[in-house]
Formats: structure tokens, C-alpha cells, sequence
């Protein structure tokens, strides 16, 4: 099993759905794959964009012995 594999959990609309799940088909891939793949895609398409930000650079860099901030539901109102 790999390390520190962090796990996404997003809505999409059907047809997205769908055509996601036609393209994981004719690949022979799972639609878990696919999605993977679409991301890791996504990403070396934009790395370039985040590199130039030095701002966005740091987010997720930094790890607090409270936990993960952007998770954390308490400091919100």
C-alpha cells in the first residue's frame, strides 16, 4: 500500500459521470484509474502556473500539530 496517499471526494453532474465512465470502459481501465489519471493529467498541464506563485507554493507545505486546517471545521463560523 503506498504512503501518505490523501483520497478526494467530489460531485459531478451525470454526463460528466457518464463520459468519464465510457472513457474508463474502452481503456479497460476502473473509473478510480481513470480519474487518477485525468488529475495527474491536469496537474503537468497547469505545474507551471503554481511554480510562478509563490504564495501558492506554500499551500499544503506546512503540516501543524493541530491537524490539517483546511479539514478542520471548528475555527469556522
Amino acid at each position: 500500500m503506498k504512503k501518505n496517499i490523501r483520497y478526494v471526494q467530489t460531485e459531478v453532474p451525470p454526463d460528466l459521470y457518464a463520459r468519464l465512465l465510457g472513457i474508463a470502459r474502452s481503456r479497460g481501465t476502473s473509473l478510480k484509474e481513470q480519474v487518477s489519471t485525468a488529475l495527474e493529467e491536469f496537474v503537468k498541464r497547469h505545474h507551471g502556473e503554481i511554480e510562478e506563485d509563490a504564495i501558492l507554493a506554500l499551500v499544503g507545505s506546512i503540516e501543524t500539530d493541530e491537524g490539517n486546517w483546511s479539514q478542520r471545521k471548528d475555527w469556522r463560523p
